[in-house]
């Protein structure tokens, strides 16, 4: 972000009132960093956050009022608003990208969420962009739209529209589609033409062309970041760490849900080895305890660790489940040295991108969905095997098998050589930047969904 362009609601901070909030919340924040003593974590934020979510880079709330002069294309969504999951993230983030336009009438159909214990959730996009999702026109009866962006986690649906086309969304991480998500249609031959595929990743795009959907109506479209919001900041990463209590530590990084598919457990074997000779790193893990069991996933994952392996771990370990602000969030993601993702499937894994974006080295697995957007200049790659998982009792789905030795090696490398790693990261947050903003990746959604726009 650049000097000079950053506000707090038209207050400026300096870095004296920065430094007394963060000694406030420290205190609150010690009992969130206590390394897994299984006690209830109590609800802390990092203070900082707060003076650097809405530190926005000459935006203004007046940027997404769309000129309701001009319409041509009528576009429905089908998603989630307001819950820290990936999908509503994307269809939200699509939204505040079509508002910006004039030449798309857009509406929001609300679906419901997964589990009935899911709660609205507000505070994660900055307090001008909620408002405008919350302004969201839901479809009146007489709205016929040309389009419609179907975006379900429960699973597809392939009904045929009643007018234009739908594109329905997924991400099979396995590289197949479960039966039980597919409302009973057997192959893509029973999908009216109507109907096309949008897809975050080449990975994930196999899964439909398997299934039997014409190659013309699989889509792949990246996710994007918000170059506002996740960015480098020497100034955030400094006060976070501060707050963090790990500023003289080497700390490395995963978020996400903490099951199996994200290859956790591969993580804390690797970080097991590496506490034994690299004595100041730190190992953060951020959960989403908001929508599933993380802690109970990673509590389950040290247990399986041998004894000294696993005092080793929780001694050096940081975790969190709380639901951030995006801004909250882009603050935790520079306060680490190393992202790493020793995923075994995934159908993008948008953290390795916001962890890029934010000038964070990455480490992550070879062979799947992240060879996409990243290549061996911008992040090293754990080498990998591919291997077929049972994932019920009559299908087998796709994984990446990480390297258990190739990822020590990678981490151990990191720590010794870590101005190298830094320029790697600013290389990376450099490519993220140009290339995958949400406006830009909601422009290809838009190439896809009206070709002669």
């Amino acid at each position: 972000m650049r000097e000079g362009a950053l506000t707090v609601r038209s207050v400026r901070l300096n870095c004296t009132e920065v430094c007394r909030r963060l000694a406030s919340c420290r205190t609150a924040y010690d009992h969130m960093t206590r390394p897994l003593g299984w006690q209830s974590i109590r609800h802390a934020i990092i203070s900082v956050a707060a003076l650097q979510i809405a530190w926005l880079d000459e935006s203004s709330p007046n940027q997404i009022q769309p000129d309701a002069s001009i319409v041509r294309r009528g576009l429905l969504i089908e998603g989630w608003r307001f819950v820290p999951h990936s999908y509503a993230l994307v269809a939200q983030s699509h939204c505040l990208s079509l508002l910006r336009r004039s030449d798309i009438d857009l509406r929001f159909l609300d679906l419901p969420y997964y589990y009935d214990t899911w709660q609205r959730t507000r505070g994660v996009f900055a307090p001008y962009q909620e408002q405008a999702l919350v302004e969201l026109r839901a479809p009146e009866a007489g709205f016929i739209p040309d389009a419609i962006f179907s975006v379900r986690a429960e699973g597809h649906d392939f009904s045929a529209p009643r007018s234009g086309r739908k594109f329905v969304f997924g991400t099979p991480e396995y590289r197949v589609l479960k039966e039980e998500s597919l409302g009973g249609v057997r192959s893509g031959a029973d999908i009216t033409e109507s109907i096309s595929i949008v897809t975050p990743s080449r990975w994930s795009a196999l899964a439909y062309e398997h299934f039997g959907i014409p190659l013309e109506r699989v889509h792949v479209v990246p996710h994007g970041i918000d170059p506002a919001v996740l960015h480098p900041d020497e100034r955030s990463r400094t006060a976070t760490r501060n707050s963090m209590g790990t500023a003289d530590n080497y700390v490395y990084m995963s978020a996400g849900v903490m099951t199996w598919n994200k290859g956790i457990d591969v993580l804390l074997r690797a970080f097991a080895h590496v506490v034994a000779t690299e004595p100041d790193v730190r190992l953060f893990l951020k959960g989403v305890d908001a929508l599933f069991p993380s802690k109970q996933f990673v509590r389950k994952l040290l247990d399986d660790l041998p004894s000294r392996a696993r005092e080793a771990v929780v001694s050096k370990l940081i975790y969190n489940g709380h639901t951030f602000s995006s801004g909250e969030m882009a603050n935790l993601l520079r306060a680490a040295d190393v992202y790493v993702s020793s995923y075994r499937a995934e159908g993008f894994n948008l953290p390795v991108l916001e962890a890029m974006a934010c000038g964070v080295p990455v480490i992550c697995t070879s062979g799947g969905a992240t060879d996409d957007f990243t290549d061996p200049s911008l992040v090293k790659r754990i080498h990998s095997q591919h291997a077929r998982q049972r994932l019920n009792a009559t299908q087998f789905g796709d994984i990446r098998v990480p390297d258990l030795g190739h990822l020590i090696e990678l981490m151990r490398d990191a720590s010794r050589n870590r101005d190298q790693m830094r320029e790697m990261g600013a290389r990376a947050a450099e490519h993220v930047q140009q290339t995958f903003t949400w406006d830009a990746v909601t422009g290809l959604l838009l190439e896809r969904l009206f070709p002669d726009l």
